[in-house]
């Protein structure tokens, strides 16, 4: 094809698009784009450099190198195809600014900015008989507005002063002065963090998801999705959520490419919102004992000096599951925090698997697994690990001497390992930590106190039990592996101090400590129950409440398929998902969901022979404000040669209202008395169009999350 009928194709192209471009740009707040062209937005960064640079250089070319012309055919070539790709480029940038929330003058200078760029760019190949004076007055604009639209996406990227001078480092002194203890709480470390790790996209030119992190005032007020702060029984706090997500997943905060928080900024913010995220509190105030003022006021910087990014890190997926968390301590490091949860279900395999990666672990969390030898062998092989937490894991003292070996192991805590004086003076000789934490009925403060003094270079931080005051006592466990209930399961409940009474509700209700049942002896469940326990001791205050949902699954199919396919993004196990008994709890970022929002979630179960079936369940979750909606409706059909199905039942659920809980929650279709069928076809219906109070996504269809159905 000749460079003369290219032109004309290029030219055509354009009287197409720079009206486009004209007609979205004063229209853009009624324009929703649907998921394709929301993907097309997603090319503006990709492709905006090359206008850029082109856009410079014609610039260049017309203010300085017009005695050395181009032909007349060849500057209209390279004219039109600049003008092509900023036309092209212009348009995706207003698709992409309504997929992320911008508010303030900086996205509408730099969409207005973009927008001149692409018009002058389309004037341009129309221009070559004005005289040279008159082409460098435009080529001069020109180059003004590239080079102002081009700063303003940049700080919409990286933040108000992403050209501004660099500030030379304070220095840090180690002790503080009584000024900054009179600081509060918030001023002096929470507002430094967000300062350096969110205000870039959070601030006050930058504003994603209508979420501000700049001013208590705003924080409180939270975003799009509502409270920042505030959790529920089924749910935490939204930042506490995001900041402990996947790194790949879409709503980790702050997102990949981002500099991301250390793990101590990390415990320091979680710790901070779960203690009531005050904004008034001083550092002062705080008990020295208390875990904020600990994190506060430790030296150690989060990033060592010289440290250089590591690139190609493996990726540690494999290691993660419901049970177990691994992850960097920040982007480009390659020093790995490891957290394990719920004890009932810990399997000693999952601690074997971290060999592949026993260099780089430097945190482990194992607090209340049921630990043995074999475990602590295993651990003694993870040499650079510098904290460790076995609070609560049912060892004996004597055991734990292997850990001395550990040669770069600084802070242990074993809280809830009981221990004489005699047996922790013989731990501590020789010990190279310099940080224990302990907690026993057995030690004495006096005891305790005698051994500070002996072993000065040991700092011992002793648990709350033996100061005189109110305190919150541990959550009691549930040492019941299986949440599915065959025919019937037996509850036994535990808890790690003496003198504590435990009671708990079946029926949904919270327990109390005076009309709720008192646990004794196990108890068994035979149908859909939701336990909650909650523990009791004079003089303490009560525990959290401690929940688990129990599904009765008296039949297993002998086939099953998906005839309508999950989004890629949320596609768990398959159809095998629905059926394993792995259930992804009240975490929406686990891989055990099966999400579906453009289509119903249509499956075929199958059977052997005839089976007779009551009910059926599907378990599903609920995150009002993330767009995961309740399920809309369940239609059930019949048949016995699995291509002729017959209607048994179809229910359908109340409408999601704002103020619903989130978490998991079970969708029950029953079926007429003596329904029975070889094959069985279900359609679970989401909502189409969500309600009126979801403003930001009015008439956009909800997501559905789904991980297993039961059939009774």
């Amino acid at each position: 094809m000749s460079e003369k009928k290219i032109y004309q194709i290029l030219e055509m192209s354009l009287w197409v698009l720079n009206p486009l471009l004209i007609l979205i740009a004063f229209y853009n707040q009624e324009i929703q784009p649907g998921l394709f062209m929301q993907w097309i937005g997603k090319f503006h960064p990709l492709v905006l450099h090359f206008p850029i640079v082109f856009g410079m250089l014609i610039s260049i070319y017309l203010l300085f190198f017009q005695h050395r012309r181009f032909s007349l055919d060849t500057e209209k070539f390279l004219l039109a195809i600049n003008a092509l790709f900023a036309a092209g480029v212009a348009i995706c940038g207003i698709l992409l600014s309504k997929q992320n929330a911008y508010d303030g003058d900086l996205i509408n200078l730099h969409k207005w900015g973009g927008i001149a760029i692409a018009l002058i760019s389309w004037v341009l190949i129309y221009c070559q008989n004005l005289k040279i004076k008159s082409k460098k007055y435009l080529a001069a604009g020109f180059l003004l507005i590239i080079i102002g639209s081009a700063h303003k996406g940049a700080q919409l990227t990286h933040g108000v002063n992403a050209l501004s001078f660099p500030e030379p480092a304070a220095s840090k002194t180690e002790n503080k002065n009584s000024a900054e203890t009179q600081l509060t709480l918030y001023e002096s470390t929470i507002s430094p963090i967000l300062a350096s790790k969110c205000i870039s996209c959070h601030g006050l030119d930058k504003i994603k998801g209508g979420l501000q992190l700049n001013s208590p005032e705003n924080i409180i007020k939270g975003g799009k999705d509502g409270n920042i702060l505030k959790g529920d029984a089924n749910k935490t706090a939204m930042f506490i959520e995001r900041i402990h997500a996947p790194l790949n997943d879409e709503k980790h905060m702050p997102p990949d490419g981002k500099t991301q928080l250390t793990s101590e900024e990390i415990a320091i913010l979680s710790s901070w919102i779960k203690a009531g995220s005050s904004f008034t509190v001083k550092v002062n105030e705080l008990q020295k004992e208390d875990s904020l003022y600990l994190l506060t006021n430790k030296s150690q910087p989060a990033v060592k000096p010289n440290f250089v990014p590591k690139s190609n890190l493996p990726d540690l997926k494999e290691f993660n599951s419901n049970y177990c968390t691994t992850n960097y301590l920040f982007n480009g490091s390659d020093e790995v925090e490891v957290n394990f949860f719920q004890g009932a279900f810990y399997d000693h395999e999952n601690l074997k698997k971290l060999g592949k990666i026993k260099d780089g672990i430097v945190n482990l969390n194992m607090q209340g697994m049921p630990l043995k030898k074999e475990d602590l062998d295993l651990i003694v092989q993870f040499k650079n690990i510098q904290k460790l937490n076995l609070n609560g894991t049912k060892l004996e003292i004597a055991s734990l001497e292997v850990l001395k070996s550990l040669p770069n192991l600084k802070s242990l805590s074993i809280c809830g390992i009981e221990f004489d004086e005699a047996a922790l003076d013989k731990f501590l000789d020789h010990a190279k930590f310099t940080e224990l934490n302990v907690w026993t009925q057995n030690g004495t403060e006096k005891q305790l106190e005698k051994l500070m003094s002996k072993y000065p270079a040991i700092r011992i931080v002793v648990g709350d039990n033996l100061e005189d005051q109110v305190l919150q006592i541990s959550n009691p466990t549930i040492e019941q592996d299986s949440l599915i209930i065959p025919n019937h399961v037996d509850i036994k409940l535990k808890h790690l101090l003496k003198g504590v009474v435990i009671r708990y509700t079946t029926d949904g209700t919270e327990p109390d400590s005076i009309k709720s049942p008192e646990y004794k002896e196990n108890f068994r469940l035979t149908q859909n129950t939701v336990l909650k326990i909650k523990a009791y001791r004079t003089g303490w205050k009560s525990s959290d409440i401690v929940q688990r949902t129990y599904y009765k699954s008296e039949i297993h199919p002998d086939s099953i398929y998906l005839l309508t396919q999950p989004d890629p993004k949320h596609r768990g196990n398959g159809s095998k998902t629905l059926i394993d008994y792995d259930l992804g709890e009240n975490n929406r970022y686990t891989d055990k969901w099966l999400g579906y929002q453009n289509s119903n979630m249509d499956l075929v179960i199958g059977f052997n022979q005839t089976k007779p079936l009551n009910s059926v369940y599907f378990n599903a979750y609920i995150e009002t404000g993330g767009e995961i909606f309740p399920i809309e409706s369940i239609t059930a059909h019949g048949s016995d040669d699995g291509k002729t199905y017959k209607k048994i039942a179809e229910t359908k659920f109340p409408a999601a209202k704002k103020d619903d809980p989130n978490g998991a929650k079970t969708f029950t279709c029953n079926f007429p008395k003596g329904t029975a069928y070889k094959f069985y076809k279900f359609s679970v219906s989401n909502v189409k169009k969500m309600p009126v109070w979801r403003k930001d996504r009015k008439g956009k269809p909800a997501w559905i999350f789904v991980d297993e159905l039961f059939l009774n």
